[in-house]
């Protein structure tokens, strides 16, 4: 009998409860979509894929708080216009996954609203490499993109971002990597006999012949990294062993204005190392470069163990900072620098760079998993 009433009590209670509950207005969630991301200066990771849909991550550069992505096809590549409002993406799309016909596009997104405003079919032709910052580019002007093919031929397609539509195929036999001029239409690119060799736009709207420079870096004894960072009229290349490369595209034909070595004379056979192995303050002058020690033929992917702080003029080593085995980096052209830093695990580093203090990183915030492979990051504005 006393177990009995206990049920009763028991059932009375929730008959109450649910009573009571019921009377509650039910208000039910509302989900919605931000018009547009939160505003402040953005940092762009690409997450690049082989066997699925590539992205481009976009996070604030003050705590790695991520904003949104961008989605596109296969073995993406990444690039900004001039104001950081639009990023294109070129990517391909295999229409049987295995075998027949693969589309390449290159795409144009609205940053603020990360949403897709148009797209330009391409020739199928485009070299499809690791992420890098020489595949796909911009002119100054914003008005035409390039884009580096190898089928294993090299040329470079020119897009009329304009109209929309693909203006010509600029044979570059025997060069490689995409790097437009700082106030005109034209392109440089590096060739594998130590030559640089710049493209112009004619006035038929054409780009023609070549002119090339003289050698600039021996390919057997100093070979230098595809990498190319700009610094006002100038393009700067920093070889297998640390040597920079200062070369000028501002006349019609490329030209060396200096090189110098900043390991020349170091402790343990310290190199550079990595994918995206410079990154170029402007406001400061100083490169940052990823270093790893006991360098050896066939090192130069090896991830860092410091980041040096190189001054362009002098090509003295400012600051050394240790890392964590980083691959990649990016940083900001201001007075006081943020520097970006990514390794082969997809791990996203933030480092206040100390300028006063031999431009010394401070870890200050980090991203574990930011992306499958994401090994390039640009730092927008």
């Amino acid at each position: 009998m006393l177990s009995t009433r206990f049920a009763l009590a028991a059932l009375a209670g929730v008959l109450i409860s649910g009573t009571v509950q019921a009377a509650d207005k039910f208000v039910p969630e509302v989900l919605t979509v931000e018009e547009r991301i939160q505003p402040g200066p953005n940092l762009f990771v690409l997450d690049q894929s082989w066997d699925g849909a590539s992205q481009t991550v976009v996070l604030s550069q003050d705590d790695l708080s991520v904003k949104g992505n961008l989605s596109f096809g296969i073995v993406g590549q990444m690039v900004a216009n001039s104001d950081f409002s639009r990023l294109y993406s070129l990517s391909h799309y295999a229409k049987r996954i295995t075998y027949g016909p693969t589309e390449s596009v290159l795409q144009e997104f609205d940053v603020s609203t990360l949403s897709l405003l148009r797209e330009v079919v391409v020739p199928e032709k485009a070299a499809q490499v690791a992420p890098s910052n020489a595949i796909l580019k911009i002119s100054h002007d914003d008005r035409y993109a390039f884009i580096q093919n190898a089928t294993p031929a090299t040329s470079v397609t020119v897009v009329d971002l304009e109209t929309g539509s693909v203006l010509q195929e600029v044979p570059t036999p025997g060069c490689f990597g995409v790097f437009p001029a700082a106030d005109s239409v034209k392109f440089t690119t590096v060739c594998g006999d130590g030559r640089f060799q710049s493209f112009s736009l004619a006035a038929d709207g054409r780009f023609g012949s070549p002119d090339s420079s003289d050698k600039i870096f021996d390919p057997d004894k100093d070979p230098v990294f595809i990498v190319g960072k700009r610094a006002g009229d100038e393009l700067l290349f920093v070889s297998f062993f640390g040597t920079v490369y200062r070369v000028s595209d501002s006349d019609k034909a490329p030209r060396l204005i200096s090189k110098k070595s900043f390991t020349e004379g170091t402790e343990g056979q310290w190199a550079p190392g990595g994918v995206d192995v410079v990154a170029y303050n402007e406001a400061h002058k100083v490169l940052f470069v990823t270093m790893h020690s006991e360098a050896y033929n066939g090192s130069h992917k090896n991830g860092a163990e410091e980041v040096w702080a190189v001054d362009l003029a002098s090509a003295k080593v400012l600051g050394r900072s240790e890392v964590k085995h980083l691959v990649s980096l990016s940083v900001t052209d201001g007075e006081q620098p943020v520097l970006f830093g990514l390794d082969e695990e997809g791990v996203l580093y933030r480092y206040q760079v100390k300028a006063d203090a031999g431009f010394a990183l401070e870890e200050t915030n980090t991203v574990e998993d930011v992306g499958g492979w994401a090994i390039f990051s640009i730092a927008g504005s």
